[in-house]
């Protein structure tokens, strides 16, 4: 198996990069793993939009695709990956999420301007708390309003034992 990924502002490579690292894998992007055998087995990672895990689609018409990985802006939870699982059909496939992060400076101004949409009520909510916020609602908010990395080695965790499980027994 490899792991095959699209990113748009990096915070998917970087885990692809980290994982592949980990796991002794070799790591391809999407337009790279042109190169790769029609079937071959790969672990795809995408960025989300609007729910839907970037470039899961081709992949899934080119390789054998044995897991996948939405990574996006929320922070982890069953709701997002319940959601994530409703959106993204890859059969036989288990899907994961990962928080990456916002990079408002790296992408169009039709995407900012979604992101700013979709997260307007947050922040403004939590703009209304002001001295009341908590550190981490301050943080959260300084996220949605500068942009930041969520993109840790120890949320690979449970990919890392996924991939460890599927090897055969020696």
């Amino acid at each position: 198996m490899v792991i095959v990924y699209r990113s748009n502002t990096g915070f998917t490579k970087q885990y692809a990069e980290m994982l592949g690292k980990a796991e002794k894998m070799k790591v391809y992007s999407l337009t790279q793993a042109g190169e790769l055998d029609q079937g071959t087995e790969v672990f795809f990672m995408g960025p989300l939009m609007a729910g839907h895990i970037t470039g899961v689609d081709q992949a899934v018409k080119r390789f054998q695709v044995k897991g996948v990985c939405g990574v996006g802006m929320s922070p982890a939870s069953q709701q997002v990956l319940d959601t994530l699982s409703k959106a993204n059909y890859v059969p036989g496939a288990p899907i994961f999420y990962l928080q990456g992060g916002w990079a408002p400076k790296k992408v169009g101004w039709i995407k900012r301007r979604m992101v700013n949409m979709v997260t307007r009520s947050m922040r403004q909510a939590l703009r209304e708390k002001g001295s009341r916020r908590t550190p981490q609602e301050q943080k959260q908010l300084d996220f949605l309003e500068k942009g930041g990395s969520f993109v840790a080695f120890e949320h690979l965790s449970p990919i890392r034992t996924w991939m460890q499980e599927q090897q055969p027994q020696k």
